[in-house]
């Protein structure tokens, strides 16, 4: 199996086709986090229990790149600050895709006096989330 590209990792703000690539990034990283609920009791030996199925899971996603000229950053300070649930999704360059719902928990923008505008931004799942292999 060949080594996947950094750069093939696309984050797309909306669903499906009509999908839009989030623009100037450099870095996408995901994480996928379970919670787990504990049974643990005195049948238990001394060994921790887990109970099957059972917590939540979540699905973190940060970007960060390049401000370009666009209305991006305004368009994701909005988002964080009304707080609103917007479709997203992953792409891989096998073609699998992770999609659904994420709320723009956070952003963040910066300047050197003798360099490039920059940004970052964190998102977080709510709801289920589809998972499709190619």
């Amino acid at each position: 199996m060949p080594i996947s590209k950094g750069r093939t990792l696309l984050l797309k703000l909306g669903s499906g086709g009509s999908a839009v690539t989030v623009a100037a990034m450099r870095t996408t990283r995901f994480t996928v986090n379970g919670e787990t609920v504990e049974i643990t009791n005195k049948d238990s030996a001394g060994m921790r229990t887990l109970l099957d199925g059972a917590g939540t899971a979540k699905l973190s996603v940060n970007a960060a790149g390049l401000l370009s000229g666009s209305t991006q950053a305004t368009d994701f300070i909005t988002r964080t600050l009304n707080r609103t649930l917007d479709a997203y999704r992953l792409e891989f360059d096998n073609g699998d895709v992770i999609e659904g719902s994420f709320q723009c928990v956070s952003f963040e923008a910066a300047g050197d006096y003798n360099g490039e505008q920059t940004y970052s931004l964190q998102l977080e799942s709510s709801g289920s989330l589809t998972v499709s292999a190619a």
